[in-house]
């Protein structure tokens, strides 16, 4: 059997069990501990495992925070990526994953941000039966369904189905929460990412995003290193290099909650002249636009830019 290489991984032992899982047949429902607003950990999750060289086996995720307003976008989605061409029309669901079940491949369908189904713009196909037909992949030999939710399992949810808020007939075989970033996970990470980076600069960088119970904060790890990348320091002064990186942090944390603030605000002035469907709408759909304008935009823009462009190509 060929080995799957995991060393690009955030969390290795992670992600080579939720695999392993998957490979097998088994369905698996990811709960990501949401923490400030970030998605971070949700999508470096999904990036991981599209990343692993797969034997024989392939990855389809679909965007549910993108798709969940247009049950035909979602069923496009899932069957260019299977078809590797686009398509202006396709098939339905159930002859969807009955072509994949008679490939002569596996396959893994990631649903990422399956909690994105609880909210009030869900279109109305989305219903029992798009639940009933993910719930018979477990059924399948050749496919499985990993589920990513952040906040609470599926188990806890009631979604938007048909238009009425209830539960699904989702019937997942595995739940597994998403471990605390740990000391050595981070720096084998901040070690990859930065290479020109002495041992000490690396063990400070860590330091600073470390939390008591909470292991270590990935999105503000992220988003040091991202200053580091676009800076042009040489940092061999290493008090400087503290203190710079406190500052950072000092930044991260200032903008975090004005972007926060000024996001909540914007969705409570459109209140004022929309619904209140219309407003949560706002909220859940806009959020990472406001983020991208409140929080340091001229590079997380052009980050996110790039990631769009990925997802289209």
């Amino acid at each position: 059997m060929t080995s799957i290489n995991y060393a690009h991984c955030l969390r290795r032992r992670f992600t080579e069990n939720i695999l392993t899982h998957l490979l097998e047949g088994t369905s698996v429902n990811v709960v990501v501990r949401k923490r400030d607003q970030e998605d971070q950990e949700a999508d470096r999750l999904l990036a991981d495992v599209e990343g692993c060289d797969l034997p024989n086996a392939r990855v389809l995720a679909v965007n549910m925070r993108a798709c969940r307003g247009s049950y035909r976008q979602f069923l496009l989605d899932l069957w260019q990526q299977s078809h590797h061409q686009p398509a202006l029309e396709c098939s339905d669901l159930f002859t969807i994953l009955g072509e994949l079940e008679q490939a002569e491949q596996q396959f893994i369908i990631v649903l990422n941000h399956l909690d994105a189904m609880r909210a009030n713009d869900v279109d109305v196909q989305f219903d029992q039966d798009f639940y009933i037909h993910l719930n018979s992949l477990k059924n399948y030999h050749n496919v499985a369904l990993l589920v990513i939710t952040e906040g609470t399992s599926y188990h806890g949810m009631s979604f938007n189905i048909g238009g009425e808020f209830k539960t699904s007939k989702l019937d997942i075989q595995e739940i597994e929460y998403l471990p605390a970033l740990m000391g050595d996970e981070g720096r084998y990470e901040l070690t990859q990412r930065h290479p020109e980076l002495s041992t000490v600069h690396i063990s400070h960088l860590l330091e600073q995003g470390q939390h008591q119970e909470l292991g270590y904060d990935y999105a503000l790890l992220d988003y040091l290193s991202r200053q580091l990348r676009h800076s042009v320091e040489s940092w061999d002064d290493m008090a400087r290099f503290i203190q710079q990186l406190k500052d950072w942090q000092k930044r991260y944390k200032r903008q975090s909650k004005q972007a926060e603030y000024r996001a909540q605000k914007v969705v409570e002035a459109a209140g004022k002249s929309l619904s209140i469907f219309k407003m949560k709408h706002l909220f859940s759909m806009g959020y990472d636009i406001l983020k991208t304008v409140f929080l340091e935009w001229p590079i997380v823009l052009m980050e996110k830019i790039s990631e769009y462009k990925k997802r289209k190509e």
